[in-house]
C-alpha cells in the first residue's frame, strides 16, 4: 500500500518523514520533493536532479516504508486512546 502520493504531501511532512530516513543526499531530497510535493512525473523529477529513475525508485520506496511505520503507530495510538476514553466513561 502507497501512504505517500505524487503531489499530495506537503514539504513539511516530507521534511519530517526524511528526518526518519538514512537519506542525506540533497538531490534525491530534491527530486522526492518535485515528485511527491510538486506533482512532477518520477522520471522528470529524477532527470531534473541528475539522478538515475532507479535511485529515485529506491528513494521512494524507503520513505514509503517509513510513512507506513508512521501509520501504523497512528492507528495503534488512536485505538489506544479510544479504547482509554470507553475506560473512563465505563468507571
Amino acid at each position: 500500500m502507497n501512504y505517500l502520493t505524487q503531489g499530495g504531501e506537503t514539504a513539511e511532512r516530507l521534511n519530517l518523514l526524511l528526518a526518519l530516513t538514512k537519506i542525506t543526499s540533497d538531490d534525491v531530497k530534491t527530486a522526492l520533493a518535485d515528485y511527491l510535493v510538486t506533482g512532477l512525473s518520477d522520471a522528470t523529477a529524477a532527470n531534473l536532479n541528475g539522478l538515475s529513475h532507479s535511485n529515485l525508485k529506491r528513494a521512494l520506496a524507503k520513505l514509503q516504508a517509513v510513512a507506513a511505520t508512521v501509520e501504523k503507530i497512528k492507528e495503534l495510538d488512536w485505538r489506544h486512546l479510544k479504547n482509554a476514553g470507553k475506560n473512563q466513561l465505563t468507571e
